[in-house]
Protein backbone atom coordinates (compact mmCIF):
# COMPACT_ATOMS: atom_id res chain seq x y z
CA UNK A 1 0.00 0.00 0.00
CA UNK A 2 1.36 3.57 -0.90
CA UNK A 3 0.28 7.08 0.96
CA UNK A 4 0.85 9.91 -0.14
CA UNK A 5 0.00 13.13 2.09
CA UNK A 6 0.50 16.80 1.20
CA UNK A 7 -0.24 19.83 3.56
CA UNK A 8 -0.18 23.22 3.32
CA UNK A 9 -1.19 25.74 6.47
CA UNK A 10 -0.62 29.25 6.81
CA UNK A 11 -1.02 31.38 10.19
CA UNK A 12 -1.17 34.95 10.44
CA UNK A 13 -2.06 37.54 13.36
CA UNK A 14 -5.13 39.98 13.49
CA UNK A 15 -4.66 42.83 15.35
CA UNK A 16 -2.38 42.43 18.98
CA UNK A 17 -4.59 40.38 20.77
CA UNK A 18 -5.96 37.19 17.70
CA UNK A 19 -4.39 34.73 15.25
CA UNK A 20 -5.80 33.23 12.37
CA UNK A 21 -4.26 29.93 10.99
CA UNK A 22 -5.76 27.62 8.21
CA UNK A 23 -5.02 24.00 6.70
CA UNK A 24 -5.79 22.07 4.19
CA UNK A 25 -4.51 18.41 3.79
CA UNK A 26 -4.94 15.58 0.98
CA UNK A 27 -4.62 12.29 1.27
CA UNK A 28 -4.00 9.88 -1.53
CA UNK A 29 -4.01 5.71 -0.76
CA UNK A 30 -3.31 2.83 -3.30
CA UNK A 31 -2.99 -0.75 -3.27
CA UNK A 32 -4.26 -3.65 -1.07
CA UNK A 33 -6.55 -3.63 2.29
CA UNK A 34 -6.85 -6.96 4.66
CA UNK A 35 -10.66 -8.13 3.86
CA UNK A 36 -11.38 -10.62 6.07
CA UNK A 37 -9.26 -13.55 8.02
CA UNK A 38 -9.91 -17.68 6.67
CA UNK A 39 -8.52 -20.97 7.80
CA UNK A 40 -6.35 -22.85 4.95
CA UNK A 41 -6.01 -26.51 4.42
CA UNK A 42 -4.18 -27.33 7.29
CA UNK A 43 -6.38 -25.18 9.71
CA UNK A 44 -3.61 -22.38 9.96
CA UNK A 45 -5.23 -18.69 9.94
CA UNK A 46 -4.41 -16.43 6.96
CA UNK A 47 -5.02 -12.85 6.54
CA UNK A 48 -6.65 -12.21 2.67
CA UNK A 49 -5.86 -8.72 0.96
CA UNK A 50 -8.37 -7.06 -1.42
CA UNK A 51 -7.33 -8.25 -5.06
CA UNK A 52 -5.32 -5.51 -7.08
CA UNK A 53 -7.37 -5.57 -9.85
CA UNK A 54 -7.72 -2.14 -11.77
CA UNK A 55 -10.49 0.21 -11.30
CA UNK A 56 -12.32 3.00 -13.01
CA UNK A 57 -9.37 5.91 -11.45
CA UNK A 58 -6.37 3.41 -10.46
CA UNK A 59 -4.58 0.33 -11.26
CA UNK A 60 -5.19 -1.22 -7.85
CA UNK A 61 -8.03 -2.24 -5.52
CA UNK A 62 -7.89 0.35 -3.04
CA UNK A 63 -7.88 3.60 -4.82
CA UNK A 64 -8.66 6.48 -2.41
CA UNK A 65 -8.20 10.53 -1.91
CA UNK A 66 -9.33 12.43 1.29
CA UNK A 67 -9.42 16.23 1.32
CA UNK A 68 -9.95 18.15 4.43
CA UNK A 69 -10.15 21.89 5.49
CA UNK A 70 -9.17 23.46 8.52
CA UNK A 71 -9.46 27.13 10.20
CA UNK A 72 -8.79 27.94 13.64
CA UNK A 73 -8.87 31.62 15.82
CA UNK A 74 -6.99 32.19 18.94
CA UNK A 75 -7.45 35.10 21.25
CA UNK A 76 -4.93 35.88 23.87
CA UNK A 77 -5.51 37.43 27.16
CA UNK A 78 -3.03 38.63 29.95
CA UNK A 79 -2.83 35.50 31.23
CA UNK A 80 -5.07 33.25 28.76
CA UNK A 81 -5.41 32.30 25.46
CA UNK A 82 -9.00 30.88 24.09
CA UNK A 83 -9.21 29.00 20.38
CA UNK A 84 -11.46 27.55 18.46
CA UNK A 85 -11.36 25.53 15.58
CA UNK A 86 -13.42 23.56 13.10
CA UNK A 87 -13.51 21.73 10.02
CA UNK A 88 -14.46 19.07 7.59
CA UNK A 89 -12.69 16.27 5.19
CA UNK A 90 -14.38 14.33 2.46
CA UNK A 91 -13.63 11.28 0.61
CA UNK A 92 -15.65 9.14 -1.96
CA UNK A 93 -17.38 7.25 0.89
CA UNK A 94 -16.67 9.25 4.05
CA UNK A 95 -17.98 12.35 5.46
CA UNK A 96 -16.26 14.33 8.66
CA UNK A 97 -16.99 17.75 10.49
CA UNK A 98 -15.74 18.80 13.59
CA UNK A 99 -15.54 21.77 15.77
CA UNK A 100 -13.66 22.01 19.03
CA UNK A 101 -12.89 24.99 21.87
CA UNK A 102 -9.73 25.15 24.19
CA UNK A 103 -8.70 27.35 26.73
CA UNK A 104 -5.29 27.85 28.55
CA UNK A 105 -5.06 29.88 31.73
CA UNK A 106 -1.28 30.83 33.16
CA UNK A 107 -1.47 31.50 36.99
CA UNK A 108 1.08 31.05 40.04
CA UNK A 109 3.62 33.70 38.14
CA UNK A 110 2.98 31.65 34.64
CA UNK A 111 4.71 28.85 35.85
CA UNK A 112 1.79 26.86 36.04
CA UNK A 113 -0.97 26.11 32.36
CA UNK A 114 -4.52 24.69 33.23
CA UNK A 115 -5.40 23.48 29.60
CA UNK A 116 -9.13 22.90 29.00
CA UNK A 117 -10.68 21.34 25.75
CA UNK A 118 -13.59 20.02 24.12
CA UNK A 119 -14.64 19.04 20.67
CA UNK A 120 -17.38 17.47 18.82
CA UNK A 121 -17.36 15.60 15.54
CA UNK A 122 -20.16 14.17 13.09
CA UNK A 123 -19.06 11.74 10.47
CA UNK A 124 -21.46 9.95 7.55
CA UNK A 125 -20.42 6.53 5.98
CA UNK A 126 -21.54 5.48 2.70
CA UNK A 127 -20.13 2.24 1.76
CA UNK A 128 -19.90 1.38 -1.89
CA UNK A 129 -20.32 -1.97 -1.56
CA UNK A 130 -24.45 -1.06 -1.02
CA UNK A 131 -25.03 -4.94 0.33
CA UNK A 132 -23.90 -3.91 3.46
CA UNK A 133 -26.08 -3.74 6.36
CA UNK A 134 -24.44 -1.00 7.74
CA UNK A 135 -27.56 1.28 9.67
CA UNK A 136 -30.72 1.17 10.97
CA UNK A 137 -31.41 3.32 8.18
CA UNK A 138 -33.90 1.89 5.52
CA UNK A 139 -31.87 3.21 2.49
CA UNK A 140 -29.35 1.21 3.90
CA UNK A 141 -26.63 3.54 2.48
CA UNK A 142 -25.91 6.21 5.38
CA UNK A 143 -23.94 5.18 8.49
CA UNK A 144 -23.62 8.05 11.13
CA UNK A 145 -21.30 7.98 13.82
CA UNK A 146 -20.79 11.01 16.36
CA UNK A 147 -18.11 11.33 18.71
CA UNK A 148 -17.11 13.65 21.49
CA UNK A 149 -14.11 14.65 23.22
CA UNK A 150 -13.01 16.22 26.49
CA UNK A 151 -9.64 17.56 27.64
CA UNK A 152 -8.01 18.43 30.95
CA UNK A 153 -4.77 19.22 31.82
CA UNK A 154 -1.97 21.25 33.49
CA UNK A 155 1.75 22.08 32.59
CA UNK A 156 4.10 22.86 35.33
CA UNK A 157 7.22 24.71 34.97
CA UNK A 158 9.62 22.68 37.75
CA UNK A 159 13.01 24.84 37.02
CA UNK A 160 14.69 26.62 34.25
CA UNK A 161 15.28 23.18 32.55
CA UNK A 162 12.40 21.25 33.25
CA UNK A 163 8.42 21.30 31.76
CA UNK A 164 6.20 18.72 33.42
CA UNK A 165 2.98 17.94 31.75
CA UNK A 166 -0.07 16.05 32.69
CA UNK A 167 -3.66 15.68 30.62
CA UNK A 168 -6.70 13.36 31.12
CA UNK A 169 -9.07 12.60 28.53
CA UNK A 170 -12.15 10.99 28.12
CA UNK A 171 -14.05 10.54 24.28
CA UNK A 172 -17.07 9.01 23.48
CA UNK A 173 -18.73 7.21 20.23
CA UNK A 174 -21.85 6.56 19.42
CA UNK A 175 -23.18 4.73 16.21
CA UNK A 176 -21.81 2.92 13.06
CA UNK A 177 -18.72 1.93 14.65
CA UNK A 178 -18.40 -1.37 11.89
CA UNK A 179 -16.39 -0.93 9.25
CA UNK A 180 -18.00 -2.32 6.09
CA UNK A 181 -15.68 -3.34 4.14
CA UNK A 182 -14.45 -6.02 6.42
CA UNK A 183 -15.86 -9.87 7.12
CA UNK A 184 -16.10 -12.42 9.75
CA UNK A 185 -15.58 -15.61 8.84
CA UNK A 186 -17.29 -18.73 11.22
CA UNK A 187 -15.89 -22.41 11.80
CA UNK A 188 -17.27 -25.32 12.94
CA UNK A 189 -13.54 -27.44 13.47
CA UNK A 190 -12.20 -26.20 9.70
CA UNK A 191 -15.43 -26.32 8.07
CA UNK A 192 -16.44 -22.70 7.28
CA UNK A 193 -20.08 -22.39 8.47
CA UNK A 194 -21.06 -18.33 7.75
CA UNK A 195 -19.45 -15.51 6.56
CA UNK A 196 -21.30 -12.21 8.31
CA UNK A 197 -20.15 -8.60 7.92
CA UNK A 198 -18.04 -6.74 10.67
CA UNK A 199 -20.54 -5.83 13.99
CA UNK A 200 -19.34 -3.56 16.67
CA UNK A 201 -20.93 -2.15 19.25
CA UNK A 202 -22.43 1.12 18.87
CA UNK A 203 -20.95 3.17 21.66
CA UNK A 204 -17.55 3.31 22.95
CA UNK A 205 -16.24 5.07 26.09
CA UNK A 206 -12.88 5.81 26.55
CA UNK A 207 -10.03 7.42 29.02
CA UNK A 208 -6.50 7.95 28.47
CA UNK A 209 -3.71 9.64 30.88
CA UNK A 210 -0.60 11.39 29.12
CA UNK A 211 2.27 12.41 31.19
CA UNK A 212 4.86 14.40 29.46
CA UNK A 213 8.09 15.87 30.47
CA UNK A 214 10.52 17.85 28.77
CA UNK A 215 14.11 18.85 29.84
CA UNK A 216 16.67 21.12 28.56
CA UNK A 217 20.52 20.57 28.66
CA UNK A 218 22.74 23.89 28.85
CA UNK A 219 25.78 22.27 28.65
CA UNK A 220 24.70 20.23 25.02
CA UNK A 221 23.89 23.02 22.87
CA UNK A 222 21.17 23.29 24.90
CA UNK A 223 19.37 20.09 23.84
CA UNK A 224 16.08 18.75 24.58
CA UNK A 225 15.10 15.47 26.17
CA UNK A 226 11.20 14.88 25.37
CA UNK A 227 9.68 11.82 27.42
CA UNK A 228 5.92 11.17 26.72
CA UNK A 229 3.89 8.16 28.68
CA UNK A 230 0.75 7.52 27.55
CA UNK A 231 -2.15 4.98 29.24
CA UNK A 232 -5.83 4.51 27.77
CA UNK A 233 -8.76 2.06 28.47
CA UNK A 234 -12.15 1.98 26.61
CA UNK A 235 -14.99 -0.47 27.56
CA UNK A 236 -14.42 -2.53 24.57
CA UNK A 237 -11.61 -4.27 26.44
CA UNK A 238 -8.53 -2.05 24.92
CA UNK A 239 -5.83 -1.19 27.28
CA UNK A 240 -2.85 0.31 25.62
CA UNK A 241 0.21 1.97 26.60
CA UNK A 242 2.42 4.23 24.53
CA UNK A 243 6.04 5.32 25.52
CA UNK A 244 7.96 8.01 23.16
CA UNK A 245 11.66 9.83 23.38
CA UNK A 246 12.83 12.08 21.29
CA UNK A 247 15.86 13.86 21.51
CA UNK A 248 15.94 17.57 20.09
CA UNK A 249 19.80 18.25 19.35
CA UNK A 250 20.70 21.79 17.72
CA UNK A 251 24.28 21.87 16.23
CA UNK A 252 25.51 24.87 14.32
CA UNK A 253 24.37 27.23 11.97
CA UNK A 254 20.84 26.51 12.60
CA UNK A 255 20.85 22.85 12.10
CA UNK A 256 18.78 20.20 14.25
CA UNK A 257 18.37 16.83 14.29
CA UNK A 258 16.17 14.84 16.00
CA UNK A 259 16.23 11.11 16.88
CA UNK A 260 12.73 9.56 17.59
CA UNK A 261 12.27 5.49 19.09
CA UNK A 262 8.16 4.88 19.84
CA UNK A 263 6.65 1.46 21.53
CA UNK A 264 3.02 0.64 21.30
CA UNK A 265 1.27 -2.19 22.76
CA UNK A 266 -2.46 -3.02 23.15
CA UNK A 267 -4.91 -5.34 24.17
CA UNK A 268 -7.62 -7.52 21.66
CA UNK A 269 -11.22 -5.98 22.56
CA UNK A 270 -13.52 -8.26 23.80
CA UNK A 271 -15.56 -8.83 20.64
CA UNK A 272 -12.33 -10.00 18.59
CA UNK A 273 -11.03 -13.15 17.16
CA UNK A 274 -9.40 -13.54 13.82
CA UNK A 275 -11.46 -16.35 12.97
CA UNK A 276 -14.90 -17.28 14.97
CA UNK A 277 -16.43 -21.09 15.93
CA UNK A 278 -20.06 -21.83 15.74
CA UNK A 279 -22.61 -19.67 14.21
CA UNK A 280 -23.11 -15.93 14.22
CA UNK A 281 -26.22 -16.06 16.68
CA UNK A 282 -24.11 -17.07 19.34
CA UNK A 283 -22.54 -13.34 19.27
CA UNK A 284 -23.84 -10.09 19.81
CA UNK A 285 -20.92 -8.11 18.25
CA UNK A 286 -17.76 -9.57 16.48
CA UNK A 287 -14.87 -8.51 14.20
CA UNK A 288 -11.74 -10.14 13.14
CA UNK A 289 -9.90 -6.26 12.13
CA UNK A 290 -6.27 -6.39 13.22
CA UNK A 291 -6.66 -2.97 14.47
CA UNK A 292 -8.88 -4.63 17.33
CA UNK A 293 -6.18 -7.21 18.31
CA UNK A 294 -3.69 -7.92 20.57
CA UNK A 295 -0.01 -6.25 19.15
CA UNK A 296 2.68 -4.21 19.95
CA UNK A 297 4.34 -1.72 17.58
CA UNK A 298 8.47 -0.24 17.52
CA UNK A 299 8.99 2.45 15.47
CA UNK A 300 11.79 5.06 15.17
CA UNK A 301 12.94 7.82 12.91
CA UNK A 302 15.28 10.97 12.35
CA UNK A 303 14.22 14.34 11.34
CA UNK A 304 16.78 16.65 9.95
CA UNK A 305 16.22 20.71 10.12
CA UNK A 306 17.60 23.87 9.10
CA UNK A 307 16.73 27.37 9.87
CA UNK A 308 17.56 30.32 7.67
CA UNK A 309 17.55 34.20 9.34
CA UNK A 310 16.70 37.16 7.03
CA UNK A 311 16.99 35.41 4.23
CA UNK A 312 15.84 38.15 2.04
CA UNK A 313 12.69 40.55 2.23
CA UNK A 314 10.10 40.14 3.13
CA UNK A 315 11.27 36.31 4.42
CA UNK A 316 12.23 36.75 7.99
CA UNK A 317 12.75 32.71 8.22
CA UNK A 318 12.72 29.77 6.63
CA UNK A 319 13.13 26.40 7.68
CA UNK A 320 13.78 23.10 5.76
CA UNK A 321 12.77 20.04 7.04
CA UNK A 322 12.83 15.76 6.14
CA UNK A 323 12.80 12.69 8.00
CA UNK A 324 12.28 8.97 7.79
CA UNK A 325 10.89 6.69 10.22
CA UNK A 326 10.07 3.18 10.04
CA UNK A 327 7.45 1.14 11.57
CA UNK A 328 6.97 -2.67 12.86
CA UNK A 329 3.81 -3.96 13.77
CA UNK A 330 4.27 -7.25 15.42
CA UNK A 331 1.47 -9.50 17.40
CA UNK A 332 4.82 -11.04 19.46
CA UNK A 333 5.73 -7.24 20.63
CA UNK A 334 2.44 -6.76 22.83
CA UNK A 335 3.40 -6.71 26.40
CA UNK A 336 3.05 -10.43 28.04
CA UNK A 337 3.84 -12.12 24.70
CA UNK A 338 1.38 -12.68 21.93
CA UNK A 339 1.29 -16.50 20.46
CA UNK A 340 -1.57 -15.56 18.11
CA UNK A 341 0.62 -15.89 15.12
CA UNK A 342 2.44 -13.50 12.90
CA UNK A 343 -0.24 -13.64 10.25
CA UNK A 344 -1.31 -9.68 10.46
CA UNK A 345 2.03 -8.47 11.12
CA UNK A 346 3.43 -5.71 8.62
CA UNK A 347 5.93 -2.99 8.59
CA UNK A 348 6.39 0.58 6.56
CA UNK A 349 8.74 3.11 5.67
CA UNK A 350 7.67 6.92 6.14
CA UNK A 351 9.45 9.77 4.22
CA UNK A 352 8.46 13.47 5.02
CA UNK A 353 9.69 16.74 3.97
CA UNK A 354 8.56 19.78 5.12
CA UNK A 355 8.91 23.75 3.99
CA UNK A 356 8.17 26.86 6.89
CA UNK A 357 8.09 30.44 5.79
CA UNK A 358 7.52 33.37 8.02
CA UNK A 359 6.79 36.85 6.73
Amino acid sequence: MNVDIFDLAISTPIGKSMTFAASSVRDVISGASPKYNKKDSKGNVVQVLSSASPTNWCHQSICEQRDGVNSNLTYFFDNAALNFDGGFSQEQDYTSRFVNSNLSWDFNKKLTTLNLGGSVAFDVSEPTNMNRDCSTDTTNTNCHKTSQQYLLGVSQILDKNSLLQLNMTYGYSEGYLSDPYKTVWFYNGNTLSDIQSDKRPREKNQFAWLVQYIHNFEGLNNAALHADYRFSMDNLGINSHTTELSWHQPITAGWQVIPRFRYYSQDSADFYSAVFSGSHNSYSVYSSDYRLAGFGAISGGLKVAKTFIDVSKPIEQLKLQAGVEYYDHIAAYQLGGNSSGNFADFSYYLVNASMGVKF
